[in-house]
């Protein structure tokens, strides 16, 4: 019997090796997708980079190559996993360089790269070649630390490769090399020591053993996306055995999810590294930017600066942001926002004559607001399953006609939706005539009064190539014609009825008037822009809504060129087709931090009332309180139209690229929509509506012309 209980825990214990070890390498390969993004970085954005925001170029000029001694290939991303990656590169880089500048000269800087991966790290900076570095060569020494089956790749990588070896002075006929332990790796100023981090003690032997308890050594832990896969309290032991060394500094980059596992990203990216066997851990205990500072705290660092990856987007000089601008055509603002918002980048420190500079300090206020609830409306789930985002819809009649967009490719078709109570039909129209626009996204589709017939202006196909053409369907004849063409291209504009039946087109990116009056009569565009100071610049992906009853419209969020600043200012018009020199006049301008949105959809629900939904912003991270929201411009009172508990959890819910249509009986639906989650997969929106709680209907129908009452 003892035998057999014997071989039971033998069997038992085999398997628990079996998937720890199966759960390590799972670990581990999260290092190749990563490192495999850098080398798309290395070989996209620094060519293209002035010497100012480049890491890597010698005296002439040239640029010098390091991740492609790990990643032989050409690897090619998407732009915001581009410009992801190398936002992660500035964020050690700036953090390495805050600490650089307060050390003195005299002082020894140890690196100890923690999890590093196949990371070549301290060849950039100890290449003596690379002049972008030359502030640590002869001061700067570097650990790397890994998993052991690891660690013997990248070892044997660079005992193999001259230029590698050449770097941290590894010559074959030199003592460096130990050939007995094919994981270590010794030289003057290059260690690689394998170490599993989850064994604190092992890692407090590995410290002693490198004698960093050194205090006139400056140590600069580096965990970046490493800790985050361990229990909080494995990975809360190595940064408290860190913080008993003096004179020592932690920079951490990890996963954010400052809204809970149920926000729509942080449910995707949760759902990634579970099916990849790498789940988040320690994130979910550190989820949020202030429990990152009590964390450091508590562990023996007290000075910690922290910031989510917007944060330092935003601390980036206007030269870098220009340069990387024009690396590559980028229209994914709402994605990197949303990525942003899903990473953090902590620096702590426990040597209290360190002091965070400014340009490396993050300082954001934040504005928190408690919103009481609007009693008059429920949102409700609706299944609208169209996958298109950034499409546009007009409704005409009971019917809802959606066109264009991407799923995930551009698409040029018409969709007819029926909407009769809880049941709705989807159906592709059939288009008779020859000539028809080319597939495209970021366009507007608006129904024109009075008439069975659809209005599109402009859009894009790709990023660079902006759109000015512009057409009418007639919906009875099933018949596209071209109408006047605009003078510059024009895409992410917003556009509305106007009571004469008239159209206003506002913003975009386009270097061509701010706004448009497009006449239905005479089929004509003209310049309509307000001479206020606020119509100076084009607001791109702003909110666009006009009630006739009060004649009044409003413009809300929307962002600027640059790609950092999005306005937070609702803007009160009025619009006067007997004016024609200034027909659009600002009445007021109002201000919040929820009104900072970019790529909102905004709607009358009731001439007193307006309805905001979603967008993203650069400063915060919407949740179920004030995704959606409801403004009385009048008052000035703002209230929240929370998402339940139910849909929040369990509907496919995101607010980027969608659509807000109003039916004839009042019912506002959220139709299409979604967002690609950077590498974690894409999440689509699957619809959702707006219900009246009490018998007060819109006076608008769904093409914003007055209902008989």
């Amino acid at each position: 019997m003892k035998n057999l209980t014997a071989v039971k825990q033998t069997s038992k214990d085999a398997k628990q090796e079996r998937r720890k070890k199966y759960a390590d390498l799972a670990i581990q390969g999260t290092n190749n997708s990563s490192i495999a993004s850098k080398r798309s970085v290395e070989l996209l954005y620094l060519p293209k980079l002035g010497s100012a925001n480049n890491f890597q170029r010698d005296k002439n000029d040239k640029l010098l190559e390091y991740f492609k001694f790990f990643v032989p290939k050409k690897i090619k991303r998407s732009p915001c996993i581009n410009r992801g990656y190398w936002l992660r590169l500035f964020a050690i880089r700036s953090r390495l360089n805050s600490i650089i500048e307060q050390t003195p000269q005299d002082k020894k800087i140890v690196v100890i790269n923690l999890g590093c991966g196949y990371d070549p790290l301290p060849f950039q900076l100890l290449d003596t070649n690379n002049i972008q570095s030359q502030q640590y060569h002869d001061r700067v020494s570097f650990i790397d630390i890994d998993y052991s089956d690891l660690l013997k790749i990248k070892i044997e990588l660079i005992k193999t490769i001259p230029e590698l070896s050449k770097i941290i002075g590894l010559f074959e006929d030199n003592d460096y090399v130990d050939k007995s332990n094919v994981d270590f790796l010794t030289t003057p100023n290059y260690l690689a020591r394998p170490c599993n981090l989850n064994d604190s003690k092992m890692y407090s032997i590995l410290l002693n053993e490198c004698q960093l308890y050194d205090p006139n050594i400056v140590k600069v832990f580096i965990a970046e996306v490493s800790l985050a896969y361990m229990k909080p309290e494995r990975s809360d032991s190595i940064i408290e055995e860190s913080s008993k060394m003096e004179n020592s500094h932690f920079i951490i980059l990890e996963q954010l999810i400052p809204n809970g596992p149920f926000e729509p990203f942080s449910k995707q990216m949760l759902a990634h590294f579970k099916r990849n066997d790498s789940p988040l851990q320690s994130v979910l205990k550190y989820n949020t930017i202030e429990s990152q500072i009590q964390r450091f705290n508590k562990l023996g660092f007290a000075y910690v600066n922290v910031g989510d990856m917007f944060q330092l987007w935003e601390s980036a000089n206007e030269v870098t942001k220009n340069e990387l601008l024009k690396v590559e055509p980028f229209d994914e603002l709402e994605e990197f926002h949303l990525f942003c918002h899903h990473y953090v980048l902590c620096h702590a420190t426990n040597y209290k004559g360190f002091t965070f500079t400014q340009g490396f300090l993050f300082d954001r206020p934040m504005f928190e607001t408690d919103l009481a609830v609007d009693e008059d409306y429920q949102l409700l789930e609706w299944e609208c399953a169209i996958n298109r985002k950034f499409g546009d819809a007009a409704v005409a009649g009971n019917d809802v006609f959606y066109m264009g967009g991407s799923n995930p490719y551009r698409v040029n078709e018409v969709l007819q939706l029926s909407i009769d109570h809880d049941k709705m039909d989807i159906k592709s129209i059939e288009v008779s005539s020859s000539e028809v626009p080319v597939p495209r996204m970021c366009h507007t589709f608006t129904t024109l009064c009075k008439n069975d017939q659809l209005l599109l202006i402009g859009g894009r196909k790709a990023p660079h190539q902006g759109l000015s053409d512009n057409w009418i369907f007639d919906i009875k004849k099933k018949e596209w014609s071209m109408i006047q063409s605009l003078s510059k291209t024009r895409f992410r504009h917003s556009a509305c009825n106007l009571p004469d039946g008239n159209v206003l087109i506002l913003g975009g990116v386009t270097e061509g008037p701010v706004m448009l009056l497009y006449n239905v009569t005479k089929k004509v565009f003209r310049d309509v822009t307000p001479k206020h100071g606020f119509f100076q610049k084009s607001l791109v992906s702003a909110g666009l809504a006009f009630d006739f009853v009060s004649n009044q419209g409003v413009i809300l969020g929307g962002g600027y060129m640059d790609q950092t600043t999005v306005s937070d200012k609702a803007i009160i018009f009025k619009y006067n087709p007997e004016d024609v020199i200034e027909p659009i006049t600002v009445v007021k301008k109002l201000q919040h931090p929820l009104f900072q949105r970019y790529g909102s959809q905004i709607k009358y629900i009731t001439p007193k009332k307006l309805l905001i939904v979603g967008g993203t912003s650069p400063s915060r991270l919407f949740d179920q309180t004030n995704s959606i929201i409801s403004l009385d411009p009048q008052s000035e009172t703002l209230t929240s139209i929370p998402i339940s508990r139910r849909i929040w959890e369990d509907h496919s819910l995101m607010l980027a690229g969608f659509n807000l249509v109003t039916t004839a009986t009042g019912i506002i639906h959220i139709i299409g929509g979604g967002a690609t989650c950077y590498g974690f997969g894409s999440v689509t929106n699957l619809g959702l509506r707006l219900i009246a709680n009490t018998k007060e209907r819109s006076c608008l129908d769904s093409n914003g012309c007055q209902l008989a009452m």
